[in-house]
């Protein structure tokens, strides 16, 4: 026996080339592309930071050398895990939650990089966190500490943030005057509330990994939400819950946190749709859901309001700042067919972010004017077809594509500006049901949409910022890929023939 056992081959698992051939499978995995590529944004984050000495990014450029550097870097990293979240969406891990908190641990390190949104939220925390205004003007910005951290177009602006947002980023002040130290305390806040309700979809949803993978494993959520810290974060926090909480209250615990969520950003109102519907079988009861959730929000508008109320100004102050945040289109169909109008038109450029001026050409407002108005008739176009599905046949399935796909022709087509962040909103319904079009579309749609908030790591002068900037145009492009297959298929006769794989 001893004599057959050394002639009998030596298993593949325990030769050298086996030992390599199983790491190449580990670096050339789905997994593998994507964690890597969260690493290379962290990485470039940092990157940034060291090579201007400070983490705020309005105002504050590296030279174009290293700028051109962490581009490439950013890119790199940002493709990889977009490339690696699509395949993870092919072929969903049985076992998400490994996967899920290396992801967190990856981005937990970020320093702001892709805007300078950050340092807005954190001065107007401060400040209401010391009984000062910031909705109904923007008058005691100076009195922050951060106000010389703001961007110059939101100098002027109320706070466009709900109060909710306010009150969940109170926590920030406890940093002091470090900005590192506010952005630890304002991402322990937030992110202990993401790994609890990890944990609680996780035992929701234990046979549903496509759920996991669309949702936690998400690069737009764990580089622009837990990354960024964007507040849509919070807005999407929010939602998860309710879709959780709607499987046991889906009229009282659904309608509070659709409320809190929309009192932390208003595009999270979009949602409407599933929380009024979810799980209504008749006209009656979807009459008492409608008055459960009138109800649940004027109630969490009352206490969410109580600390800054200064009477109905502090509203109308914050829907000024929203307008302000939209006082220009950008990102969007519109911006990119008024910038060649101005440019047809003989106008110099668009100016660097901070020194933004309203008054733009007159060619140029025109046109983006009659495109946004293009833009919102194709908007309708695209959710009339979904309002047509929903009174054919209203399930679970197509109400939550419906009002997914509602909340991304609102964000894309209808919004005067898009950011890739606005995107949040619709996850948790695509996570719940992401037909083939749509699960073909999202890849695209993340990798496209961060790619023009990377040129921040650039100095406006700089060679390739130009070019870069028509990354815009091929975003824009995105948001008509697949567009039969995305909106029209839930009108009454494509319905059938177009429906995907039930995750």
């Amino acid at each position: 026996m001893a004599g057959v056992e050394s002639e009998m081959p030596e298993s593949p698992g325990a030769s050298p080339l086996g030992a390599l051939l199983r790491v190449r499978d580990v670096v050339q995995s789905d997994a593998a592309r994507w964690l890597a590529g969260l690493v290379l944004v962290t990485l470039a984050s940092w990157g940034r930071c060291l090579a201007t000495g400070s983490p705020r990014v309005d105002g504050n450029y590296p030279g174009e050398g290293v700028g051109t550097v962490l581009l490439l870097v950013l890119a790199t990293g940002w493709a990889l895990a977009v490339v690696g979240w699509a395949g993870l969406l092919a072929r969903p891990p049985e076992q998400p939650r490994r996967l899920i908190y290396l992801g967190l641990l990856a981005v937990a390190p970020m320093l702001p990089l892709l805007s300078n949104d950050l340092f807005s939220l954190l001065a107007q925390a401060s400040l209401s966190a010391q009984g000062k205004d910031v909705f109904t003007s923007a008058a005691a910005y100076p009195q922050s500490r951060w106000y010389a951290w703001i961007g110059e177009r939101w100098r002027q602006s109320p706070s466009p943030y709900g109060p909710v947002t306010l009150l969940a980023a109170w926590p920030s002040v406890l940093g002091g005057a470090s900005a590192f130290r506010a952005e630890v305390w304002l991402k322990l806040t937030w992110l202990l509330p993401l790994i609890a309700l990890v944990e609680l979809s996780l035992r929701a949803f234990p046979a549903r990994p496509a759920f996991h993978a669309f949702l936690w494993l998400n690069p737009l959520l764990l580089v622009e939400g837990a990354g960024q810290l964007h507040p849509d974060l919070l807005g999407l926090l929010l939602i998860t819950a309710g879709v959780l909480l709607a499987r046991r209250s889906p009229g009282l615990g659904g309608g509070v946190a659709w409320s809190l969520a929309t009192l932390s950003k208003l595009s999270f109102g979009l949602a409407l749709p599933w929380f009024w519907l979810h799980d209504t079988r008749d006209a009656n009861a979807r009459v008492r859901r409608a008055g459960v959730l009138v109800l649940c929000f004027a109630a969490s508008a009352v206490l969410a309001y109580a600390p800054f109320w200064r009477g109905p100004e502090t509203v109308l102050g914050q829907l000024r700042g929203l307008r302000a945040n939209t006082l220009v289109a950008g990102g969007t169909l519109a911006d990119v067919v008024g910038t060649v109008a101005g440019a047809l038109a003989g106008e110099q450029g668009t100016g660097p972010i901070e020194a933004f001026d309203p008054q733009q050409h007159a060619v140029r407002a025109r046109a983006t004017q009659l495109t946004q108005l293009l833009a919102m008739l194709l908007a309708l176009a695209a959710i009339v077809p979904l309002g047509l599905g929903l009174l054919r046949e209203l399930n679970e399935d197509r109400l939550a594509v419906a009002t997914g796909a509602f909340i991304v022709a609102v964000a894309t087509l209808a919004s005067p500006r898009f950011q890739s962040w606005y995107l949040l909103a619709a996850l948790p319904f695509f996570a719940l049901r992401c037909p083939e079009a749509w699960r073909r579309w999202w890849p695209w749609a993340a990798l496209t949409s961060v790619a023009p908030e990377m040129a921040n790591v650039l100095p406006r002068t700089a060679f390739l910022f130009t070019p870069w900037a028509l990354t815009t145009l091929a975003s824009v492009a995105v948001f008509f890929v697949w567009f039969r297959a995305r909106y029209w298929a839930l009108l009454p006769r494509a319905a059938e023939a177009s429906a995907g794989a039930r995750q």
